[in-house]
């Protein structure tokens, strides 16, 4: 049904109309125009635009939104008329989700790269945590790496207990869950930066940084389980 409409646009065209409801492309012009003339608002819905015939003489022409369709195709009527109609609703339909799911691509994309960065942010704090521990006496201090990023996930429920980090695990979470991530990402990194700051002994600067990412991860359950059910 793609055909319907203009490539990657929730829109279609007065071309496309024309054909598809059997009318001439000026018929489907003169109708744009005394909707246009009528309510001065309905400008929103119809784009001038030109098309190039077989000759190659170009003539005016509309995009044509979906409520500019809505509107346009009620003079419409007949078997047929209804038949294209349901088609071109349907395929206008389709196209939204498309552009949605795209959209939230995009989003995703973006949370992701910004997670990245914030990573890199978290793993330079944990690296600095890893000598203070070791200078203090830690014989498996490089296990904090491991040892925070999963309390992380656990805490906010992204985890199960059983489970195990895969290396592209982080590429199987949902917009929701890295942005949660995000916070508590910077959270344990701001609880250790203070902890050493603060010259206390390693083992109390990682009960620190658990107990404000749990805390956190408590505050922010609430909304998850809201989102869901709104989901369902």
């Amino acid at each position: 049904m793609n055909e319907l409409l203009v490539t990657k646009e929730l829109t279609t065209t007065s071309k496309i109309i024309s054909v598809r409801f059997g009318k001439a492309h000026t018929e489907v012009v003169k109708s744009i125009l005394r909707i246009l003339s009528d309510e001065e608002s309905t400008v929103m819905y119809f784009h001038d635009c030109e098309f190039i015939n077989n000759k190659g003489v170009s003539y005016r022409g509309y995009e044509v939104t979906r409520d500019g369709f809505a509107l346009l195709a009620m003079g419409f009527t007949g078997k047929k008329a209804l038949s294209w109609k349901i088609k071109f609703l349907k395929a206008f339909n389709a196209m939204e989700q498309t552009l949605l799911k795209q959209q939230k691509s995009v989003d995703w994309m973006a949370a992701r790269l910004q997670g990245k960065a914030i990573r890199k942010n978290t793993t330079d704090t944990i690296q600095d945590f890893v000598e203070y521990a070791t200078a203090q006496g830690s014989k498996n201090a490089r296990m904090y790496y491991a040892n925070i990023t999963k309390m992380e996930y656990k805490a906010l429920d992204i985890l199960e207990q059983s489970k195990q980090v895969i290396g592209n695990f982080r590429d199987t979470l949902d917009l929701m869950q890295i942005g949660f991530l995000q916070v508590a990402e910077n959270i344990a990194s701001l609880a250790m930066k203070k902890g050493m700051d603060d010259a206390l002994d390693y083992h109390d600067i990682y009960t620190l940084a658990k107990e404000k990412v749990t805390e956190y991860a408590q505050s922010v359950s609430w909304a998850k389980l809201t989102t869901n059910e709104a989901i369902k």
